[in-house]
């Protein structure tokens, strides 16, 4: 009778706990509520001459803020002195509207190696010349010559995903209403 009396016990419990481990109460968020924490980093070696580089694009889904940091060449590297010689990063929404958001204003003047110097920016969609929806970080090479090993770049955003479009969207094109458009 004791043993059946601690299986049954043993077995709600197992019960109980596998009900609650299956329905969480809440999503997982760094940020809570209805948005992601998301970061990402890379090295831009190899970036041809007036190439794009599609970095971060969160469509549908759209960035609230996003602070980025690239590492480029400046003719000077002093606290807002100069803008990058090389790295453009461009905001918003592909096809639609990018706007430059690195400039003098950004550098840091940080350098530990000759030729390069540390730029940071942070950027609240619709605020400052920023677009109101930006769903892409978009790094261009408007230098002369491929980028090197001293040009990084670096990001870390706040994503709403509570706001999925109830009509999906391609960068800024609707969606066909014919089959096979």
């Amino acid at each position: 009778m004791k043993r059946q009396k601690y299986f049954m016990f043993f077995l709600i419990g197992f019960v109980l706990s596998a009900v609650a481990i299956a329905y969480p109460t809440k999503k997982a968020s760094a940020h809570g509520g209805d948005s992601q924490f998301i970061a990402e980093s890379s090295l831009l070696a190899g970036l041809a001459p007036g190439a794009a580089f599609p970095f971060i694009d969160t469509t549908p889904h759209k960035i609230a803020q996003a602070h980025i940091a690239i590492t480029d060449s400046s003719s000077d590297c002093h606290p807002g002195a100069a803008p990058p010689d090389n790295i453009k990063v461009l905001v918003g929404q592909a096809g639609v509207a990018l706007v430059s958001v690195m400039d003098k204003t950004t550098n840091t003047g940080i350098s530990t190696t000759p030729s390069q110097c540390v730029f940071h920016v942070t950027i609240n969609a619709g605020q400052a010349g920023v677009p109101a929806t930006v769903t892409d970080i978009v790094v261009l090479n408007g230098g002369p010559a491929a980028l090197t090993g001293i040009n990084t770049v670096t990001a870390s955003a706040t994503v709403r995903v509570d706001e999925f479009e109830s009509t999906l969207h391609q960068h800024g094109q609707g969606v066909s209403a014919r089959v096979g458009d």
